[in-house]
C-alpha cells in the first residue's frame, strides 16, 4: 500500500474495495491542514490514532504519539508513512501533528468514510432471510463539556448481534436527536446498506409519527418502546392488548447473579392510528436472585410495524432486549474500558472524531471475534502487528515481524 493511494481519492469516490482497507478509507478523508508539502498524509497519521487505541494504555494524543514514537520503521510504513525522498526515513507524527489533525479534520466526512468501510468489512450471511437488527440511541461525550458550552452528543446506529457502530451523528446543539433520525438514515444509505433489509430497535423518545412514517417508508422494520411522553397512543396500546387477551410467552435466564423472567403478551394494532403499526406487545420483567425469589418488576408496552408472519412474541422479545447491546457493549466500553467520559479534550472537532476512533477500534477487535474488548487490548498492546493486521485488507504475507 503507498502513500498515494491513500491521499489521491476523495471521499465521495470512496469505491467498495477501498472502503474494504480501512486505511485507504481513512486517506479519503479531506485534509484540513493547508498548503502543501505536509510531513505526514493524513490517513497515516489517523491511522496511527486508530492503532494506538487499539492498545491499551495509549487511547490519547499523547499517548497515540508515544506508540507511534517506539514503533519500527517497518510498522510504520505499513501505516502509510510518507519516507524521506533523500534518506527513505520514516518518522512518527508528534503529539501537536496529532491533536492537531483530530481537532480540524471533518468529523462527517470521516464518518462517512469509517460507515463505508463498517459497510464492507461486516460479515454477511449469504441468504440469510432475516433482517438486521440495528438499535438507535445517543450519547453525550460528557467530559467535552467546556462551561457554558454543553458536551457533544452522538446519536449512533449499531447492531444487535455483533455490536459495533454502522453510522454515527453529532447532534447540532439548537436540535435533539429526533430529527436527526432521517439524517443517521441517510448515512447509512451512504454507505452501502439497504434500510430495507433492516430493523431499527428505538426507546421511547423516538417514539414518534414523524420517525415511524420515515422508517416504514423506507420498508424498514420498527420496533418503538411506547411511554408516557405519548399518552394516547399508550393508553391504545394497553386497550388494544386488553381487547385480545392471550397466554403471555415466556423467557428466561440466569446469571450475573440474578435471575430473570420475561413475559410476552402480543396483540394486533387494529384500530390504533400510528404508521404502519400491525402489533403491539407489552413485556413484563421479573428479577430476583439466583434463589428465584422476585424483587423486582418493570413493564414496558411497544409497538411495531412486523406482522405476526414477521415477528413472533419471542422475536419481538428478543428485539427488545438486544436494544441495550448499544448501552451494554458500545456506550459502557467507551465509558470503562476507553475512559472517554474521563477525557477532557474539549477543542474543536476532537470529541466528535477521538468518539468515532474508539469506535472503530472496538469494531475491529469485534469483528476479528473478540468478546472482551479490554483483554483484546491488552494482548494489541503485547504484539501491535495484531492491529496492524486488523487495520488493513492486506496482511503481511511472509510473517516476518514488522
Amino acid at each position: 500500500m503507498t502513500a498515494s493511494l491513500l491521499t489521491s481519492t476523495r471521499l465521495d469516490g470512496v469505491s467498495t474495495a477501498l472502503a474494504g482497507d480501512l486505511l485507504a478509507a481513512l486517506g479519503t478523508v479531506p485534509d484540513p491542514r493547508a498548503g502543501g508539502g505536509r510531513r505526514h498524509p493524513l490517513g497515516y497519521v489517523l491511522g496511527v490514532l486508530v492503532v494506538s487505541f487499539t492498545c491499551a494504555g495509549f487511547e490519547s494524543f499523547v499517548g497515540a504519539a508515544q506508540w507511534a514514537a517506539a514503533a519500527s520503521p517497518r510498522l510504520l510504513r505499513s501505516l502509510g508513512a510518507a519516507p524521506d525522498p533523500l534518506t527513505g526515513a520514516v518518522a512518527a507524527p508528534s503529539e501537536a501533528t496529532i491533536r492537531r489533525v483530530a481537532t480540524a479534520v471533518d468529523p462527517e466526512a470521516f464518518e462517512a468514510a469509517v460507515a463505508a468501510w463498517t459497510a464492507t468489512a461486516l460479515p454477511r450471511e449469504p441468504g440469510d432471510p432475516d433482517r438486521m437488527a440495528v438499535a438507535v440511541d445517543g450519547k453525550t461525550v460528557r467530559g467535552a463539556r467546556d462551561g457554558d458550552t454543553p458536551a457533544p452528543h452522538l446519536l449512533a446506529a449499531a447492531t444487535h448481534q455483533v455490536p459495533v457502530v454502522l453510522a454515527q451523528r453529532q447532534v447540532p446543539g439548537k436540535t435533539n436527536e429526533i430529527p436527526m433520525v432521517a439524517t443517521l438514515l441517510g448515512d447509512l444509505r451512504t454507505a452501502g446498506h439497504d434500510p430495507a433489509s433492516m430493523v431499527f430497535t428505538l426507546d421511547a423518545l423516538h417514539t414518534q409519527h414523524t420517525t415511524a412514517a420515515l422508517l416504514h417508508g423506507t420498508g424498514a422494520g420498527y420496533v418503538m418502546t411506547v411511554k408516557g411522553n405519548q399518552p394516547g397512543l399508550l393508553t391504545a396500546v394497553v386497550q388494544a392488548l386488553a381487547a385480545h387477551p392471550r397466554m403471555a410467552a415466556r423467557q428466561t435466564s440466569r446469571g450475573h447473579g440474578r435471575t430473570e423472567e420475561r413475559l410476552i403478551q402480543v396483540a394486533p394494532a387494529t384500530g390504533i392510528g400510528f404508521p404502519g403499526a400491525a402489533q403491539v406487545f407489552r413485556i413484563t420483567r421479573y428479577t430476583g436472585g439466583l434463589d428465584g425469589q422476585r424483587t423486582s418488576k418493570e413493564v414496558v408496552h411497544g409497538i411495531t410495524n412486523l406482522d405476526a408472519d414477521h415477528a413472533d412474541d419471542q422475536q419481538l422479545a428478543t428485539l427488545v432486549r438486544g436494544h441495550w447491546s448499544i448501552e451494554n457493549s458500545i456506550h459502557w466500553v467507551r465509558d470503562m474500558t476507553y475512559r472517554e467520559d474521563a477525557s477532557r479534550v474539549r477543542t474543536g472537532n476532537a470529541p466528535a472524531v477521538l468518539a468515532a476512533i474508539r469506535n472503530i477500534a472496538t469494531t475491529m477487535l469485534r469483528l476479528a471475534g473478540a468478546g472482551n474488548i479490554a483483554a483484546a487490548r491488552r494482548a494489541a498492546t503485547l504484539d501491535p502487528t495484531t492491529a496492524i493486521r486488523l487495520l488493513t485488507a492486506q496482511r503481511n504475507q511472509d510473517k516476518q515481524p514488522l
